[in-house]
């Protein structure tokens, strides 16, 4: 999906941001005039844009979105406002990294000029289940500020100029999706690797490390019956162990009990079906689908794991555009 927009109505900005990063309202104050570009490629992983504006305005979020959002600024300020009582100056040589499950607010004033990167948290969260081989899930706690001027950062920045390479008149790398893919992988691995987060020491300490057959029997056992009633018994007779060494195995190597991995393995694959299910497959029968009988702990848990309520991922939101669309 390609994108471009300039002009200088406040409402139409909002529907163009809505549809590319989320559900956002653009405000102007009273008797004042703001321009403003923007232009958008959605390359593999990374939605990608590239931003002019002129003049004040605020660009905040209507609500939560399970997505990263990194500001890389190339001129100009602006004041970043995330949740009630945090703040931070997007500037050039500093990054911004927004959560997209805490509400924020960019206020803008004069002339300001940045790279944006929109990352999906569930791409992040696949990466990291690969490197620690155990269900992850929760917030991810990024640094909120990263130096462009040295280290990850740096290299950040300039695969962002590179892909920046894709967007304007006369795109340089129009007709090249597979090397965008490749780059915005990239920078979601270097992210995951050198950019501190919670999860960060985990990765670097080796505190999960590869698990051994009796484990990887159980794990093994658990997604062949993920919608079959099994029990502690079950799973420790499958891996051919004693319960209390499977607790043990799981505890060591996963970081958590046999039946909570079990639980976000089944929270994944609904997930997946509320997500690319049937419209007219209710949540009710996807939650149930997968074992889960108590809608209200289900749908608690589920906001948890993703940051939206099951039904809001039922409806598809206009805002969630998967890379390539």
């Amino acid at each position: 999906m390609k994108l471009s927009y300039l002009g200088s109505d406040a409402e139409e900005l909002s529907d163009v941001l809505t549809r590319c990063i989320g559900p956002v309202r653009v405000q102007r104050p009273l008797n004042t005039d703001f321009s403003y570009s923007y232009e958008f490629v959605a390359a593999g992983r990374v939605a990608f844009s590239r931003v002019t504006s002129q003049g004040s305005l605020s660009i905040g979020q209507k609500d939560e979105v399970p997505k990263l959002l990194i500001l890389l600024p190339l001129h100009g300020s602006a004041c970043v406002k995330i949740g009630r009582n945090e703040s931070l100056i997007s500037k050039p040589g500093q990054a911004a990294i927004l959560d997209g499950n805490r509400l924020s607010e960019l206020q803008i004033e004069g002339d300001r000029s940045h790279l944006s990167l929109v990352i999906d948290q569930e791409d992040i969260f696949h990466r990291l289940r690969g490197g620690l081989e155990r269900p992850v899930y929760g917030s991810l706690d990024f640094v909120p500020e990263l130096d462009l001027a040295d280290g990850a950062g740096q290299i950040i920045l300039r695969l962002s100029q590179i892909m920046a390479a894709s967007l304007g008149a006369e795109p340089a790398m129009r007709d090249m999706p597979n090397a965008l893919s490749y780059l915005s992988g990239s920078i979601v691995n270097l992210l995951v690797d050198t950019v501190p987060h919670r999860f960060s020491a985990a990765l670097s300490q080796g505190e999960w490390l590869p698990s051994p057959k009796h484990v990887k029997r159980a794990v093994d056992f658990m997604h062949a019956n993920l919608c079959a009633p099994i029990s502690m018994t079950d799973i420790a007779g499958a891996a051919g162990i004693g319960v209390r060494s499977l607790q043990e195995g799981f505890k060591r190597f996963k970081g958590t009990s046999p039946i909570s991995y079990l639980a976000q393995l089944r929270m994944e694959a609904a997930h997946r079906d509320l997500r690319q299910a049937d419209q007219r497959v209710s949540v009710a029968e996807i939650a149930r689908k997968w074992g889960f009988r108590h809608m209200g702990r289900f749908a608690t848990e589920y906001r948890k794991c993703y940051g939206c309520p099951p039904s809001e991922a039922r409806k598809g939101r206009p805002h969630a555009l998967e890379p390539g669309e």
